[in-house]
């Protein structure tokens, strides 16, 4: 059986399906993604770049129903949604009437292209795709002679099944059973924003520069981000002096090469690194092979399949199915409310590096990926690295910049250059 039906409605992948029922006022799971270029946004060209690139990607073509017992997408009919000036504070709250019914906003503001994506369509692979697609397909309409690759789909030609695929219930097929733990990890005691605000801090680094620092390590860029975010925390509860809890940084993992996807819907998988703080404390070097290890044993092929056969069986759940939607909803809200972020200190999202097109790189000068700020981790990080400039964006609701400015010092100390950019002055 398949998903789709001449692909004018498909289900939800699995990862989809908690985002609608999380999606209020107080947090809607809303990632933003940034090509800045090196000149100023014709935004006729881009709106009409929009619409010949859309139909291309009949994934976010869609606009969300309800059904009775799950949601749904169908085939959008008004078109694309409007190229808007950007705004202050973005990855706001997607309602799902509004922007004509489009689960994306195209933004542009001076040289810069945004979109903001609501997590059902994708993750942060199938809306880069989508993003530097329209990129070039924009660069195209202003004089540009741009090649494809993996990375910049050509809108002439049909896109591929596969790329609708629910890659989780394609591969979910393990005999394990894998309960999946949560625990209070934790939160600082920082000064919320005023709701619906936002602080944006990116550093820009050169990827070769970090390259050089982590080589001799034997981690990767991830690992070794994910070690000075436990530094960090840990240093910072420690400070505050009050009950020691697990700090914990949530990765999410991108599927598609181990289990060789190539959906441009969502196919990452979250997992958790901890340190406990009770055991004693650690130096820098100890916290990077405790990411390193706890990262590759998570990663395995094996346990990861296990952990995805667990998350759809939980929405195969014969009580859960049969179910009404609205129940549904109440619950996964009331649920949300209860346990949101309890189990994560940070969230850290690589993109990696992404392959452009060698006459598309002239045009580029960086790719930025922010995920939406927590309601209760004030460390929430993107990053993604193009053209050698690897872009780090910490998203928050706190007022305080004491981990942002920790972060980055610690490259200044290590004798790397980083350029800071933010929505703070």
């Amino acid at each position: 059986m398949t998903d789709t039906k001449k692909n004018d409605w498909f289900r939800l992948d699995n990862a989809a399906t908690v985002f609608p029922g999380q999606n209020s006022e107080e947090w809607s799971n809303v990632f933003r993604l940034s090509v800045e270029l090196k000149e100023d946004i014709n935004p006729d060209l881009l709106a009409q770049a929009l619409r010949k690139m859309l139909p291309r990607f009949p994934a976010f073509d869609v606009r969300i129903k309800k059904g009775f017992f799950w949601y749904y997408f169908e085939k959008n009919p008004n078109g694309a949604p409007p190229v808007m000036p950007d705004i202050n504070n973005p990855c706001h709250r997607i309602k799902f009437k509004e922007n004509s019914g489009y689960l994306f906003r195209v933004y542009h503001h001076s040289r810069r292209i945004s979109i903001d994506t609501f997590h059902s369509l994708a993750d942060g692979h199938g809306a880069a795709v989508f993003i530097l697609s329209l990129t070039a397909e924009y660069l195209r309409l202003t004089g540009a002679d741009i090649s494809y690759n993996e990375f910049v789909l050509n809108p002439g030609e049909k896109y591929r099944e596969s790329e609708l695929e629910d890659s989780f219930r394609k591969n979910a097929d393990s005999a394990a059973r894998m309960k999946i733990k949560t625990e209070k990890c934790y939160h600082s005691g920082d000064v919320r924003l005023p709701k619906h605000n936002v602080n944006i801090t990116s550093g820009i680094i050169d990827y070769s520069e970090f390259s050089r620092l982590i080589k001799p390590l034997g981690v990767t860029a991830t690992e070794y981000l994910t070690a000075l975010l436990l530094d960090i925390h840990l240093r910072k509860q420690a400070a505050e002096n009050i009950k020691q809890r697990n700090v914990c940084v949530q990765i999410p993992i991108d599927l598609r090469r181990r289990f060789n996807s190539d959906t441009l819907r969502n196919f990452t998988i979250c997992l958790r690194v901890v340190a406990n703080p009770n055991l004693g404390e650690y130096s820098f070097e100890e916290l990077l092979t405790q990411a390193h290890h706890q990262i590759a044993l998570a990663s395995d092929k094996k346990v990861l399949n296990a952990m995805i056969t667990s998350y759809l069986r939980t929405e195969q759940n014969p009580f859960l199915k049969l179910t009404p939607l609205i129940i549904k909803d109440f619950g996964m809200n009331i649920g949300f409310s209860l346990t949101a972020e309890q189990s994560t200190t940070a969230l850290l999202t690589n993109l990696g590096a992404v392959s452009l097109p060698d006459d598309m790189k002239p045009y580029i000068e960086k790719l930025m990926f922010m995920p939406s700020p927590g309601l209760r981790n004030a460390s929430r990080l993107g990053v993604a690295t193009v053209n050698d400039r690897m872009v780090i964006t910490f998203s928050d609701s706190f007022a305080e910049t004491d981990v942002e400015r920790e972060f980055f010092t610690h490259f200044i100390k290590k004798g790397l250059h980083v350029k800071i950019e933010s929505n703070r002055y």
